[in-house]
């Protein structure tokens, strides 16, 4: 895969390396008749962590922890293009940057975001193919 372009709000983010996205749900029992076992179980609101790893350090010194925006990126078969699909996260906010520097090779920047839904309804995670 190749990864053909990110943006956090207005804010293209150059260099990308990898990026992951997590979908997460904690269980929890909704009914219990006194038995050994739960009868019904619900799920919490979605949660959906994202890690972004990018080189170089720039534009993660100005960003701010607790900054919100959609986060985007659009990834491809290969990198001249091709089918490419749009994967979003509606109101994500960056809650960690880590940089890590290494002898004799470029910073990089590791970003995380979580994103939660809005009304326990409608999920922050779309995707979407492209032409």
């Amino acid at each position: 895969m190749h990864i053909q372009s990110v943006t956090f709000g207005a804010t293209p983010i150059p260099l990308p390396l990898s990026v992951s996205v997590s979908r997460n749900a904690e269980a929890k029992t909704a009914r219990n008749d006194n038995d050994l076992f739960a009868t019904s179980v619900e799920i919490s609101s979605p949660q959906i962590v994202a890690e972004l790893r990018i080189r170089g350090t720039s534009v993660a010194d100005g960003l701010s922890l607790g900054q919100q925006g959609d986060l985007s990126f659009a990834v491809s078969n290969t990198s001249s293009g091709g089918l490419s699909r749009v994967i979003s996260l509606s109101g994500a906010v960056l809650i960690s940057v880590e940089l890590t520097y290494e002898q004799s090779k470029m910073a990089t920047a590791l970003l995380r975001f979580i994103a939660e839904s809005n009304d326990g309804d409608q999920e922050p995670f779309s995707a979407e193919d492209g032409q």
